[in-house]
């Protein structure tokens, strides 16, 4: 498609803004009181729709209204993802589904059906319960502090994730690794993410040529990856893009799960309610309010290191926000911010278990690119709440909030050890 591009004006603010939780250079620690959670104050007063520069001087326009985000992530015959990959600094999502657009991409989800639908996930609660349960047992047995990512947010993921797939527990840790590689950020990410993808496309591709080697092969345990390698067969979906997506869906399936519980366990033991008492705190004391606290968390706290979703491409000219967006010109939808937008969140900036809008957040995205494993990231994360304030009320950090070190090296906006003290 031809590119055009509309000129930039004067004084065009460079993105991505700097981030809150990368320490400044010389220092070990954040100053006492700094929130790494935070948003960039240089979003304060932007329109919804904003031209920006990109690091190779590439232009874009910065979608922060909620109203307008909603449009691009929902107008997918407008604003296409296959046509704007390979921009610096974001991640290269190469055959991936989350390049897909059109009748491509829905006929690489249904590949799974509907078995990420509500309905089918509240079917996986007691097996996440008796994970969950196991892990919390383990973390409240130990005498000194305990290390939330390792013992809890990893294991309990990765373990439904592997669950569902079909993937044995021997084998979880490789993909671990393979996530991180792939949603790595330094200067050798590229050769980082293909690396990540060839591993995991070669396992998965054994796995479903072995599925479709019939059922002789006990080797094979049973869960998605034979139901991929079944719908395959009937669908017009090639065989290298269903591996690929198989590959994805476990990274997808654990990565953003257990960073969120990790953001999630900090800001609710930094943060505090009206009453003084720590958000933590107040969970303990209304059990009942979990599930709306996982949305306001997900609204309120950023995901990615660059606050936008993938970057997207006009295919014509349309207005959005006032602003006119001509065909080619690149769009990124910040979802982050655009969840704080007081023209659809009253007091955005405010933590709310009893908000009545919550689920409203665009967290999980919207539109056809809308995250397949939504409802189970939010069982995942509500159970797990659940166990920890139910069994561990006096849970605290065991350093200083300010000494926490947050992760650089993927995508991904998490602690990179959150440490706790269980006992109160």
């Amino acid at each position: 498609m031809a590119r055009t591009e509309t000129a930039a004006p004067a004084g065009c603010p460079h993105f991505p803004f700097p981030r809150q939780d990368v320490l400044p250079e010389g220092r070990t620690a954040f100053p006492p009181g700094h929130d790494p959670l935070s948003l960039s104050p240089q979003y304060a007063g932007l329109p919804p729709v904003t031209r920006i520069v990109l690091p190779e001087g590439q232009e874009a326009h910065l979608v922060t209204g909620y109203a307008e985000c909603l449009r691009v992530l929902r107008e997918h015959d407008t604003f296409r993802r296959g046509h704007a990959d390979g921009v610096h600094p974001y991640p290269t999502i190469g055959s991936t589904v989350l390049a897909m657009d059109g009748a491509e991409h829905r006929a690489v989800r249904n590949l799974v059906g509907n078995y990420f639908a509500p309905a089918n996930v509240r079917g996986l609660r007691p097996r996440v319960e008796e994970l969950a349960s196991a892990l919390v047992e383990e973390m409240l047995a130990d005498q000194g502090p305990v290390e939330l990512l390792a013992r809890l947010a990893k294991p309990l993921t990765l373990g439904v994730i592997g669950h569902i797939m079909g993937v044995p527990d021997t084998d979880l840790p490789q993909f671990a690794t393979w996530g991180d590689m792939f949603l790595a950020t330094g200067p050798d990410r590229a050769e980082q993410n293909q690396l990540a993808m060839g591993g995991m496309v070669a396992y998965m591709g054994r796995r479903i040529e072995a599925v479709l080697a019939g059922p002789a092969d006990h080797a094979v345990p049973p869960g998605l990856i034979t139901a991929i390698a079944g719908n395959q067969v009937h669908s017009q979906v090639p065989m290298d893009q269903a591996v690929i997506f198989a590959a994805s869906l476990v990274i997808a399936g654990w990565e953003t799960t257990a960073a969120a519980l990790g953001s999630f366990m900090f800001r609710l033991l930094t943060a505090t309610g009206d009453d003084g008492s720590t958000l933590y705190r107040q969970l303990c004391a209304h059990p009942d309010r979990i599930s709306t606290a996982v949305e306001e968390l997900m609204r309120t706290i950023p995901n990615s290191m660059f606050d936008t979703t993938q970057p997207r491409r006009a295919v014509r000219d349309v207005e959005l926000g006032g602003t006119v967006i001509r065909a080619g010109d690149l769009v990124l939808a910040c979802i982050d911010y655009a969840d704080r937008d007081p023209r659809k969140f009253d007091e955005p900036d405010r933590i709310d278990f009893q908000r009545s809008t919550a689920q409203a957040h665009l967290g999980f995205g919207a539109g056809p690119h809308v995250c397949l494993g939504a409802p189970l990231a939010r069982l995942e994360l509500g159970v797990a709440l659940e166990h920890l304030t139910a069994r561990a009320p006096g849970a605290r950090l065991h350093e200083p909030p300010h000494e926490v070190r947050w992760n650089t090296s993927t995508t991904i906006r998490r602690p990179v050890e959150l440490w706790l003290e269980l006992a109160g």
